[in-house]
């Protein structure tokens, strides 16, 4: 594998090395699969928050809901009673999109935008109790019903990355830099037989004890992100394999407690530089 010196095109194991010709703008799309932190998804799992949203417990008591369940579990089935919240709610690592930006001042110095779309989901299960028709007693039926959340987020990060070595067709480097996410919460789900049933805000109830839903507003989060990585040069191509870290402090309601949690994603960047110099 050979080194070039400053100003030389040198010929390496893969490609002509030209340190003057990684500078100006590149281009490229980003491929990570997102690992976020154990931390319980409490926003999802029905339990009481705060005036407008909806307690799971309560929920199931209103008399339309109960007459749903029973046209789902049998007419027979009645006097549903929440056993037990979830208890092991938590995000399922998932595949990220996204696409970079960057400017490279020269060979070991660049300035990095990235933009990452995340669609995260978390499924657990709630117990529900009622009456066994077929008993003659009060003796009670426990099942496990689905509860789900789901939310998008796009990550947008302004990175330094220094590059590690001397030019050369494979090298490390390391970035970081402060990031913004913005999340839209989508669904919180609950199933009980063929029907789900919507657990969002509540706008306002109607009629037979009718409640309306309504979404949550867009939540912005600010954190940071560190970077290392490793660079493997194609002439005009530059291919990272990327392991991030990102800290975050995401509060999706005021009533739950938030504090600084570790994400992490590693990542694949295929990037296409503008000019080249030399060809």
């Amino acid at each position: 594998m050979a080194f070039a010196q400053d100003g030389d095109r040198t010929e390496s194991d893969f490609v002509f090395i030209d340190p003057a010709g990684k500078k100006g703008f590149m281009f490229g799309i980003n491929i990570g699969y997102y690992l976020p932190n154990d931390d319980p998804t409490s926003f999802y799992d029905g339990t009481p928050k705060a005036d407008g949203f909806l307690d799971l417990g309560s929920y199931i008591q209103l008399l339309y809901i109960q007459q749903q369940f029973q046209n789902e579990l049998g007419n027979s089935v009645s006097n549903f009673q929440l056993v037990e919240y979830p208890t092991d709610m938590k995000y399922t690592n998932t595949v990220a999109f996204g696409g970079n930006v960057r400017y490279h001042f020269n060979w070991a110095n660049a300035i990095v935008l990235d933009a990452n779309y995340i669609g995260l989901k978390t499924v657990d299960a709630f117990v529900l109790g009622y009456d066994d028709p077929n008993s003659g007693t009060s003796q009670q039926i426990y099942r496990n019903f689905d509860i789900s959340g789901k939310e998008d987020r796009l990550q947008l990060s302004l990175g330094y990355q220094v590059s590690l070595a001397k030019p050369t067709d494979i090298a490390m480097h390391f970035e970081f830099g402060p990031m913004m996410t913005s999340i839209k919460i989508k669904e919180n789900n609950f199933t009980v037989g063929s029907r789900s049933f919507s657990i969002l805000r509540a706008q306002s109830v109607v009629g037979n004890n009718q409640v309306l839903n309504n979404s949550i507003p867009n939540i912005t989060s600010f954190g940071a992100y560190v970077q290392p990585g490793i660079n493997m040069e194609f002439d005009k191509f530059t291919i990272d394999l990327d392991w991030r870290s990102s800290v975050e402090k995401i509060q999706l309601s005021d009533n739950l407690e938030a504090k600084y949690r570790l994400n992490h994603m590693p990542m694949v960047r295929f990037v296409y530089r503008v000019s080249v110099k030399g060809f």
